[in-house]
């Protein structure tokens, strides 16, 4: 007895454990659990298409019912989709229903239909765990990354925007320096703000020319420097260009080339073109509204047709067969007479440069003309280096070399300005403004060419802004995609733990209620 009590008790232990115990199946893995079992068959494909078939007839005639409405929306249609659908045509069918239990509704007959057929061999398990296998293992995944590809879009949007505003505002700082050193603000027409610069040029040059006869001091210093190293009887000019300026002025090409004053100077004259796209008509010649009267359809009377009598009669010229007495005999030489001719209001021009024309290069000022000015740059430069060598020797106490000894010494701060002021006048002349003004005189074309470039900058910030239209274009499109990524991956998390929990619900059942679980169902 006791023999027998035992073994009843280890066959409920054996029972009682394996009941509890439950049944793990990998999702990756759950079709073919099923097809190793027998619980579903290999080919259960080709039993889903004629199913596909009728499901999709039967769709097309469905009553108005909110739950069927919401049932078919997001997803496709499975076995358990059929099972509530034939639950709401009980209600919306009941008139249908006879006295057996029987619905005499085609709808329900169909949707009857439709569940048989997917009992058949269990095709609606084989198909619910391919449909459960695929949202976790693409569907799901896919949408992620969809929605991954969407953030990293807009970051890029981001980047290239901050770019495009950099770039803009570089392209602006560029116009802006640029027009700076030009000495014009850029505001309104920056063709007609160059072109008055350089006409003003002139002015310039004057205000130069007064300002360098400050320099009559440092020039005579750096003369008595020269003269004092140089052997007696040389007599080398120092820093002739930049004297004459002093003494004369900024006076013409001519006068600085031969030392004389011209009688006249024909200036070369400085035309511009206008300013384009001005919106005054376009030059264009008016011919009025009305067609130019030839006085109707009158023929002229050339005088009916007469032709003009030349007399060509046949007849030749006679010009008489003697020659003409020119008077070669003795009949003495023709008499002028004795007039005097008053020769007192006749000038005589000299040939060559003495009293002439100043005209093309020479009709140019000395600052104006690039060679006579690239000299006087020149001196400047290197009475600048003599004036600096200078204070370096007045200021420094222990000097090992000195350019000047046994000379007079300077003040370090007269030597300071002095310094200053060449160096200004050098600077002026060669700074980027005039550096291209001066092209401007010599050449008017250059001002189409400089406000091509300037303006040029400034089309090239409108193209970028552009860029940044489209890129908020693709962002709100971005935005529209993530939008509904996100609302079809809700859709999928939630028709897929339904079907999970159906799959496990079904699997249970035919294992005697034992708690099953499909491992790794993350969407």
């Amino acid at each position: 007895k006791l023999i027998l009590l035992d073994s009843l008790l280890q066959e409920s232990l054996i029972a009682m454990s394996e009941a509890d115990i439950p049944i793990d199946i990998a999702v990756r893995k759950l079709l073919d659990w099923l097809v190793s079992r027998r619980i579903c068959s290999r080919s259960w494909h080709e039993g889903v298409t004629a199913i596909r078939e009728k499901v999709g007839e039967a769709i097309g005639d469905m009553p108005e019912h909110q739950g069927i409405k919401e049932l078919l929306t997001g997803s496709n249609i499975n076995y358990f989709h059929c099972l509530k659908i034939v639950d709401f045509l009980k209600e919306t069918e009941v008139d249908s229903k006879n006295f057996f239990g029987s619905y005499g509704s085609q709808r329900m007959k169909d949707w009857q239909q439709i569940v048989k057929m997917y009992q058949g061999d269990n095709i609606y398990l084989a198909e619910a765990a391919s449909v459960l296998t695929q949202n976790v293992v693409y569907e799901g995944p896919g949408i992620k990354k969809g929605i991954a590809k969407c953030d990293q879009i807009e970051q890029e949007c981001d980047k290239k925007e901050e770019n495009i505003r950099k770039r803009v505002l570089e392209l602006e700082e560029e116009f802006k320096k640029e027009c700076k050193e030009l000495g014009i603000s850029g505001d309104s027409s920056v063709k007609k703000e160059i072109i008055g610069l350089a006409k003003g040029l002139p002015e310039t040059y004057q205000q130069i020319a007064e300002e360098a006869k400050g320099l009559d001091e440092a020039c005579k210093m750096y003369e008595k420097f020269v003269k004092s190293m140089l052997d007696e009887g040389v007599t080398d000019e120092v820093l002739g260009n930049v004297r004459f300026l002093i003494e004369h002025g900024n006076v013409t090409t001519y006068e600085w080339k031969y030392r004389e004053k011209p009688i006249s100077v024909e200036e070369n004259e400085l035309i511009f073109e206008d300013e384009e796209g001005e919106e005054d008509g376009g030059g264009e010649i008016d011919f009025g509204e009305g067609a130019i009267d030839f006085g109707g359809e009158e023929e002229i009377d050339f005088g009916g047709g007469d032709e003009i009598d030349f007399g060509d009669s046949g007849a030749e010229i006679d010009f008489g067969d003697g020659e003409i007495d020119f008077g070669d005999g003795d009949g003495g030489e023709i008499d002028f007479g004795d007039i005097d001719v008053d020769m007192s209001a006749i000038v005589v021009e000299e040939g060559g440069h003495a009293g002439g024309v100043a005209k093309e290069e020479e009709a140019l000022t000395i600052l104006d003309n690039r060679r006579s000015r690239s000299t006087i740059i020149d001196e400047l430069e290197e009475l600048a280096g003599f004036l600096a060598q200078r204070l370096v020797e007045t200021t420094s106490s222990g000097a090992k070399f000195n350019l000047v000894s046994g000379g007079e010494d300077h003040d370090p701060e007269t030597l300071q300005k002095m310094i200053q002021q060449v160096e200004m006048l050098s600077s002026r002349l060669s700074e980027v403004k005039m550096q291209q003004l001066q092209l401007i005189r010599s050449s008017p074309a250059v001002v189409d060419r400089l406000v091509d470039r300037l303006k040029g900058k400034l089309k090239m910030a409108e193209k970028v802004k552009l860029g940044k239209v489209e890129i908020e274009k693709r962002r709100e499109q971005v935005a529209k995609d993530r939008i509904e990524s996100c609302k079809q991956l809700a859709i999928i998390v939630e028709k897929t733990k339904e079907l999970q929990k159906d799959l496990e619900a079904d699997i249970s059942q035919r294992y005697k209620g034992r708690r099953v679980n499909i491992m790794g169902v993350v969407v």
